[in-house]
């Protein structure tokens, strides 16, 4: 690909605005794309439907979106829920939400595995090809695609117990949904052994991407995240190893941080934050490499 591909921005990113204040200011800086993060969106869906329509009208593309509930199990988000067949239930809400806000787009929807309940890491893997295929038909049925997000060991007490890029895709093997893919944070993966080779041969599969920075002298939180160029990661070879595969989507950038850090870039200014990031993506993606 000769072109820079399209650079979208997760609401996670800027944490304390609301849907509103995000439609505003993504568009005011002319951003490509928007992840949507439905807990920014009223819990009463004819409003929350009205919400997506604004956003229409503001001529931005919806490239993914955050269900409210996008975890099988318990997670940091969503504690509260224990029965992993009610929480596949209200990802079947947001599915519906989505399909019929946005028809005929194949919106990909996030998903993660949450925690094992109880450390019974086989059970959960059963229970997870067990109700994955179900949402993933469900979806499809809808015109909706999933997108399956493996996670860093470090959140696998709060967030996860799929910890490893080939854990996530022998997961999607095992759904075997043509809809049922992979939203690849290069966050959560870069330190992997042979990472870029392993991200070159599941390019057919992905159907996301992640993007932000690893600090150099290691994070201070889990939610220690910063700009695009910044820090650790090699995003040079990763963005060459996914252009070398078939994966033709956006580029999201996804920052969490934890304002009690002093340069928490949750108490910057978000503006200077996505303009910051999208130049550096712009930098980076022309100087990526293949290995």
């Amino acid at each position: 690909m000769s072109t820079t591909p399209q650079f979208s921005v997760s609401e996670f990113t800027t944490w304390d605005l609301t849907f509103e204040e995000d439609v505003a200011l993504y568009s005011r800086l002319g951003i490509d794309g928007i992840e949507i993060c439905e807990r920014k969106l009223d819990l009463n869906p004819a409003k929350a439907r009205d919400q997506l329509s604004a956003l229409r009208d503001a001529g931005l593309t919806v490239t993914s979106v955050q269900p409210r509930v996008h975890a099988l199990f318990k997670d940091f988000m969503c504690p509260d829920v224990d029965d992993p067949d009610e929480r596949a239930g209200r990802y079947r809400s947001t599915i519906d939400l989505f399909a019929a806000a946005f028809p005929g787009e194949s919106i990909p929807l996030v998903a993660i595995s949450g925690i094992a309940p109880g450390s019974d890491y086989r059970a959960a893997h059963a229970t997870a090809r067990r109700i994955y295929p179900q949402l993933a038909d469900y979806a499809a049925d809808m015109g909706i695609r999933i997108m399956f997000e493996p996670l860093t060991p470090l959140v696998m007490n709060t967030d996860t117990f799929i910890c490893t890029l080939d854990e996530g895709i022998k997961l999607i093997e095992d759904v075997n949904r043509a809809n049922f893919g992979l939203m690849l944070d290069v966050w959560h993966v870069w330190r992997e052994p042979n990472v870029l080779p392993r991200i070159r041969a599941a390019g057919p599969r992905i159907f996301g991407v992640h993007i932000s920075d690893w600090p150099k002298q290691e994070p201070r939180r889990v939610a220690d995240r910063i700009v695009p160029g910044e820090g650790a990661i090699d995003l040079r070879g990763i963005f060459g190893a996914i252009d070398a595969g078939s994966y033709r989507g956006a580029y999201c950038l996804e920052i969490f941080s934890d304002r009690a850090l002093a340069d928490s870039l949750w108490n910057a200014d978000p503006a200077d934050v996505l303009t910051r990031s999208r130049k550096a993506f712009d930098t980076l993606w022309k100087e990526r490499r293949c290995d």
